[in-house]
């Protein structure tokens, strides 16, 4: 009997062990799996696609340029209006390479290629001064020639000339080519007014080369590279509305130049 009780004593004991083992088991599984999961990285907010900055846009740039100060003062008003426009061309290309970075220097003539026509806003006028606004109307692929792609058409469409305003003849189309040669002569220019002036060079522009050797209010001393012998390049100078004829025959005088119809 005492071995008997010994033996369920001791099986009691090991239930009992038995018992807490499992409990302790039970409850350790479940722990353990939420440690590991604790351990597991959590992923994080997905990162933003890389994408290449865009490239800047060019700079936008108006081929129509208004509001241009135009001032020069010379020994008389014919010469003075005719520095007044070029500093204003430049004025108004120093506008449009500002804002398109170019630091090219360009010559009077350069710029005066790219222009289309002069618009006279407002001017004043004396005897050795002249002081205007004007608008100056670039040729856009001109423009582009010298800028490169680094401007975009920042539009600007001419407008039309004031009441009594000519689009100036002082930026006229030129020919495509140089005119060719085949003699030169001395001339004089008849004109009453600085706008018969300018029409008559305008016209000239596209028959001979002109070279001004001296110039006043009613008169120009010019050197003319005719394309034809004289007689001939009269006939097709009358075509355009000029006249020309013999002069006086003294210095410079040999031929005389004016608008047809002039008295």
């Amino acid at each position: 009997m005492p071995l008997k009780g010994g033996l369920a004593r001791a099986r009691g004991k090991n239930h009992a062990a038995w018992m807490i083992a499992t409990a302790l088991l039970a409850v350790a599984v479940p722990m353990a799996s939420a440690r590991a999961q604790d351990t597991v990285p959590t992923p994080g907010p997905a990162a933003a696609p890389v994408t290449a900055a865009p490239a800047a846009a060019p700079a936008a740039i108006s081929y129509v340029q208004r509001g241009v100060p135009a001032e020069a003062t010379a020994e008389n008003g014919v010469i003075a209006r005719e520095r007044a426009f070029v500093a204003g061309r430049r004025a108004a290309w120093d506008r449009i390479a500002s804002a398109a970075g170019v630091t090219r220097q360009l010559s009077d003539a350069q710029i005066e290629s790219m222009v289309a026509s002069i618009i006279i806003e407002e001017e004043r006028t004396s005897p050795t001064r002249y002081a205007g606004r004007i608008t100056v109307n670039f040729v856009p692929s001109r423009v582009r020639a010298i800028t490169g792609s680094a401007v975009a058409d920042g539009g600007g469409t001419p407008g039309p000339a004031p009441a009594g305003t000519a689009p100036d003849g002082d930026a006229p189309p030129r020919p495509a080519a140089p005119v060719p040669v085949a003699s030169t002569v001395e001339a004089v220019a008849l004109y009453g007014s600085l706008n018969e002036w300018l029409e008559l060079r305008r016209r000239l522009r596209g028959q001979a080369r002109i070279e001004v050797t001296a110039i006043s209010t009613d008169r120009a001393r010019l050197r003319l590279g005719l394309r034809t012998a004289p007689g001939v390049a009269a006939q097709e100078l009358a075509q355009q509305g000029i006249t020309l004829v013999p002069g006086s025959g003294a210095p410079g005088d040999a031929w005389r130049v004016a608008l047809a119809g002039r008295s």
